[in-house]
């Protein structure tokens, strides 16, 4: 009975270190996109196609970390977790749009850049509102 205690404590144990560890990465994952649409939003604001560049290469490498992860639905907290295929498409539509906005920036055509810029805040407050229950 004492092992049976012993073995359980520790699946407890490590399965909590896991989850916090993967709650971790979830979190910095999000916080390093947030802070390319707020380079977005400052190189719009400003016309600084560096700041536009450089946000829209931050959300990429988030999106790209999030599809090394695998799996999405262990990626997604586990009150969630069932909207993993929205959460997959919003991934691609994500890297679409910023795709879009850099090469609308390149071009110079404001306006497509604006459209597209909204278009990927508009996906990511739409994955937020679905997975994070807002």
């Amino acid at each position: 009975m004492k092992k049976l205690l012993t073995i359980t404590l520790m699946i407890i144990a490590f399965s909590s270190t896991a989850f916090a560890e993967q709650q971790k990465e979830r979190i910095s994952d999000m916080k390093h996109m947030a802070d390319g649409m707020g380079l977005i939003m400052n190189g719009l604001l400003y016309n600084y196609l560096d700041n536009v560049s450089a946000g829209v290469k931050y959300i990429q490498e988030g999106v790209n970390s999030i599809n090394k992860k695998g799996d999405l639905k262990t990626y997604l907290p586990a009150d969630t977790a069932y909207a993993h295929k929205f959460g997959e498409k919003s991934l691609r539509r994500i890297m679409e749009y910023s795709n879009e906005l850099e090469e609308a920036m390149q071009a110079k055509d404001y306006d497509g850049a604006l459209e597209s810029a909204s278009l990927l805040m508009r996906q990511c407050n739409s994955c937020h509102s679905r997975v994070r229950g807002w």
